[in-house]
C-alpha cells in the first residue's frame, strides 16, 4: 500500500470511541479488522510527528529540551521495549516527564522484530510484554491508542494484535529523516494532516529543531496521534458530503 494513501480505515471499535456505530438503519461498518491510518484530515494546519525506536537516551534528552521551548507542539514517539526499560535504568523518570508534558507513546515491538514472521498468539504476547514494560516506567498504565509494525511491514499477526488489543495501525505520509537538507526540503513539501516518521537519532533531530522554527513562523502546529486521529474520526461521522459508501466497505474520509 502506498504511504500517501489518503484514506482512514474504521471499524466499530473505533467508532466506538465517540459513541457512534451506526447511521441510519444499521451498521456503518461490519467488518472486524483493526483501524489503519496513514495521515490525517487536510483540513487541519498540523502534523503529527512520530519518532521510532528510541533507543539513544541522549538524543531523547535532546529532543526533551527542545520541546520546552515549543511548549505548544506535541509528539508521539513510538519506543521500543528494550529501550523503555533501558534508558529508564540510565534516567529514571524519562518516559514520566513526556507523558505529563501531553505527549503520547505508541507501542513499536518489543526488540523491532518482525512481528510478521510470527503467530498472532506471540504477536499479542510481545505486545503485552512491551505494555507491562510502559506500566513499570511511567508507573501506572497509560493510555495506548497506536500501534506502528516493525519496518512499516503490515501482516495478518499485527493486525490481529491490534484486533485483540484496541489499537489503530499507525503508517506514515512523510519522513523529515535524513541530512538536514533534505529533511527541510521534505519539512517545507509537508502537507495538512500529515504524519511524519522520524527516529530519535541525531539527523533527525537535526531536522526536528530547524522545523520547529519553521512550523511556527508557518503558523503550523504539532500534535499527538490522538488529536490527529479523533479530528479525523469527526470528521468521517459527522462533515457533510462523507462518501461512507455501501456497507461492509471501508468509510471514507471528506480529504476534498
Amino acid at each position: 500500500m502506498n504511504p500517501r494513501r489518503e484514506f482512514l480505515q474504521v471499524t466499530l471499535t473505533g467508532l466506538a470511541s465517540l459513541g457512534l456505530s451506526q447511521r441510519g438503519n444499521g451498521p456503518i461498518l461490519e467488518r472486524t479488522s483493526p483501524p489503519t491510518i496513514w495521515r490525517g484530515s487536510v483540513r487541519h494546519r498540523y502534523v503529527a510527528l512520530t519518532y521510532d525506536d528510541c533507543y539513544l537516551l541522549r538524543r531523547l534528552l535532546d529532543l526533551e529540551a527542545l520541546l520546552a521551548d515549543y511548549p505548544e507542539f506535541k509528539v508521539t514517539l513510538f519506543p521500543v521495549g528494550v529501550a523503555l526499560l533501558n534508558l529508564e535504568s540510565q534516567d529514571p523518570g524519562v518516559w514520566r516527564r513526556f507523558l505529563d508534558r501531553g505527549h503520547a507513546i505508541g507501542y513499536h515491538s518489543w526488540d523491532h522484530g518482525g512481528i510478521h514472521v510470527m503467530s498472532p498468539a506471540n504477536a499479542v504476547a510481545d505486545f503485552d510484554r512491551w505494555m507491562a514494560a510502559l506500566t513499570e516506567v511511567a508507573g501506572s498504565r497509560p493510555t495506548v491508542r497506536f500501534a506502528r509494525p516493525p519496518f512499516g511491514v503490515l501482516s495478518t499477526s499485527f493486525d490481529e494484535l491490534a484486533r485483540q488489543r484496541g489499537q489503530v495501525v499507525t503508517m506514515w505520509s512523510t519522513g523529515w529523516g535524513g541530512e538536514l537538507e533534505s529533511g527541510m526540503n521534505a519539512v517545507r513539501h509537508s502537507r495538512n494532516g500529515d504524519i511524519v516518521l522520524l527516529h530519535i537519532r541525531t539527523q533527525d533531530l537535526a531536522t526536528t529543531a530547524e522545523a520547529f522554527k519553521w512550523l511556527r513562523a508557518e503558523g503550523w502546529g504539532a500534535v499527538t496521534l490522538s488529536r490527529l486521529y479523533d479530528d479525523l474520526l469527526r470528521e468521517s461521522l459527522e462533515s457533510p458530503g462523507c462518501d461512507l459508501g455501501p456497507v461492509p466497505s471501508t468509510p471514507r474520509t471528506c480529504l476534498d
